[in-house]
């Protein structure tokens, strides 16, 4: 009876193989959905003119947006909402989103553009740091960016963003921005400054907000299976 042949030695790992796979500086870090404590503590820190959340009805969200927009929702889950000029005497009928325009979902359409989520972290994070209600210097950069990451946790890891800022250079990618870009304030300073030169604007401001120096207004979105949020900010001259 034939003898079967000698068993092959097991192959030799390749030196340039890693054993485990080593986390990427540009991986997106995962952050926990907050709790609305945390939520609140987010948007204190960030200051955004408007933060609202509304619940998502549509398959085509921007509807769904642009009725938290119109001020015609309340968050689902009873949560804290941002709205600086509620009560103010400049939303009139002529003026009633002021100091935002048209807010429908078809012009939406024309002045929103996808994004990423790390792209949405840096642009809500640049908008709140320069144009919110919290100044840059009275936040660090690490908390204004930890910030922008827990109030965008909230929709989940499949959500979508879009932004009314245009990309202008093709040099902005997703990986242009680390999770640790705002660690520091001259990381935090360039990152911003890169930005602003990356992207225009496509305004949705009220004519009537802009005789009162509103000159422009930057917004970021956010979209999950359940809910669509939105975060407002204005440059004020």
């Amino acid at each position: 009876m034939a003898l079967p042949p000698p068993a092959e030695p097991p192959p030799v790992p390749s030196r340039s193989t890693p054993s485990q796979t080593v986390p990427s500086r540009t991986a997106t870090q995962t952050v926990p959905s907050p709790d609305a404590a945390a939520w609140e503590r987010a948007l204190g820190t960030l200051g955004p003119w408007l933060a609202a959340v509304g619940p998502r009805r549509h398959a085509d969200w921007l509807q769904d947006v642009s009725a938290v927009l119109r001020l015609g929702t309340r968050d689902p889950r009873g949560w804290h909402t941002v709205d600086q000029h509620a009560g103010s005497s400049s939303r009139t009928s002529q003026a009633p989103y002021y100091p935002l325009a048209l807010v429908d979902a078809h012009y939406l359409d024309h002045h929103l553009e996808l994004i990423t989520r790390r792209v949405a972290t840096m642009l809500l994070t640049r908008h709140c740091a320069e144009y919110g209600g919290s100044p840059f210097h009275h936040h660090s950069a690490a908390a204004l960016g930890a910030a922008a990451r827990t109030v965008l946790a909230r929709f989940g890891p499949a959500a979508e963003f879009a932004t009314n800022e245009d990309l202008l250079t093709d040099e902005f990618g997703d990986d242009t921005f680390d999770d640790d870009t705002f660690d520091d304030e001259e990381g935090g300073a360039q990152a911003a400054d890169r930005c602003r030169r990356s992207f225009a604007v496509n305004g949705l401001t009220h004519p009537a907000a802009e005789r009162d120096g509103y000159l422009m207004d930057m917004g970021v979105v956010a979209a999950s299976e359940t809910e669509v949020g939105v975060f407002w900010n204005y440059f004020i001259d």
